[in-house]
């Protein structure tokens, strides 16, 4: 059985009943393949056992008929099935498709349309759950990591141009306490790649919840933040008066994720983004490097932090770009990660011209991994901000399933550094 109550209201789609062609006999297949697939990975069955896939409730499987990845995800959710360590068994599960033959191609007609670019801001009462002190959301940068770096040739504006190309290895071990030293890191080494200085005029586009903007007035410049959620605006304007900076940050609401040129005008010494432009969805990505371009000075330099496919693993793709329909449903209904060549492409078509790349997707993982602990040891404080068992659960599904996805190669991150062609 799942556990305690579920808001209707709140939950529609995790009270209603799975429909689907065919659901006994296809629900009891999934059940067999995945109980072959978890044994033939050393994962057990049973409680008590590490690690271990215990279903609680067969509904999950009609779940998984009815809705893919989506449906394994709600049935998380609702309390349906539990695994540990999550992120392992989410790597095996990841492993080969949930359905085959017939169930996989009805699968693959039913899938849900999520609608548009969504405008809003994760809740300042989430994030603080489990970011630390810097509510920064944005993958960190810890320091003891090591640098390597290539210079490669890629054809832009219709000529070959040396990009110079990072791998930032991150540290065997870190803990908790290493969180906010490594958001300040990051964030200090983005500053410094657009060399962010005093007079320096920053646009942060759209926030990434204050500690950029604070962090660059330090360094002396004017930060303007645009935001499409008006409580996220508040929020971020407290936390730089709480700084001592608050006179230097400007914070904006604005309509969309991306001004239009009536909504907002000006020009940038730099330009920064962490980890948004992905929700945007092809279109939106286009129209976000447009307004980019457009409020970049000559010299400037934009500098885009962003999660991407990485396409490298064994992972089919099908199957990681369904494994995140939970977050188109519940968090960005936008989301697609591109390729770094899909982002240099829609960059340059507005213009832009990329000079460094650096990929920084083994302390993304890290990240993950301490935000996850963080947030599961702040159960109660969730609760008691109101978050009920579904959402908490959601919130743990969603990180489990980006370390795996990480962990597997699927997925990167990288900082993209550009200027004005």
């Amino acid at each position: 059985m799942s556990e305690g109550f579920i808001d209707p209201e709140r939950w529609p789609d995790l009270v209603r009943r799975p429909e689907a062609t065919l659901l006994g006999s296809r629900a009891a297949r999934v059940r067999e393949r995945l109980e072959l697939l978890t044994r033939d990975n050393g994962i057990a069955l049973t409680p008590g056992a590490r690690p271990r896939f215990v279903v609680r409730d067969g509904l999950v499987l009609d779940r998984i008929v009815a809705d893919g990845w989506l449906g394994l995800a709600e049935g998380y959710m609702a309390g349906e099935w539990i695994a540990d360590p999550l992120p392992e068994v989410l790597g095996v599960l990841l492993s080969q498709p949930l359905e085959s033959g017939l169930g996989a191609l009805m699968s693959r007609r039913r899938r849900r349309d999520f609608g548009g670019v969504g405008t809003g801001e994760l809740p300042d009462a989430l994030v603080e759950l489990y970011t630390g002190a810097t509510r920064a959301t944005g993958s960190a940068l810890f320091a003891s990591g090591t640098r390597t770096s290539a210079t490669r040739d890629v054809t832009q504006f219709g000529r070959v141009t040396p990009v110079v190309e990072s791998w930032m290895d991150a540290p065997s071990v870190v803990e908790r306490a290493d969180l906010d030293d490594a958001q300040v890191h990051r964030t200090n080494r983005m500053l410094d790649m657009a060399r962010t200085g005093p007079g320096d005029r920053v646009l942060e586009l759209p926030s990434s919840g204050g500690a950029l903007a604070v962090i660059a007035a330090r360094r002396g410049a004017r930060v303007d933040v645009l935001t499409a959620d008006p409580d996220h605006a508040e929020v971020v304007r407290a936390r730089a008066h709480a700084a001592g900076v608050g006179g230097a940050v400007r914070v904006e609401t604005i309509r969309g994720v991306v001004p239009s040129p009536r909504q907002w005008s000006g020009t940038y010494d730099a330009v920064f983004s962490v980890e948004r432009a992905e929700t945007l969805g092809d279109e939106g990505l286009g129209q976000f490097f447009d307004a980019v371009e457009r409020m970049l000075s000559r010299d400037g330099i934009a500098v885009i932090q962003s999660v991407v496919h990485a396409g490298g693993s064994e992972l089919a793709d099908d199957v990681v770009a369904q494994s995140l329909d939970v977050m188109r449903a519940y968090v960005w209904p936008a989301l697609r990660y591109p390729t770094t060549v899909r982002m240099t492409a829609q960059a340059n078509k507005a213009g832009l011209e990329l000079l460094r790349e650096v990929h920084t997707g083994s302390h993304m993982a890290l990240t993950l991994g301490l935000w996850r602990a963080v947030f599961t040891s702040r159960e109660r404080q969730a609760a008691a901000a109101g978050f009920d068992p579904v959402y908490r659960r959601l919130w743990d599904y969603q990180l489990a399933l980006h370390e795996a996805l990480v962990d597997a190669g699927a997925l990167d991150c990288v900082q993209l550094v550009m200027r004005r062609h």
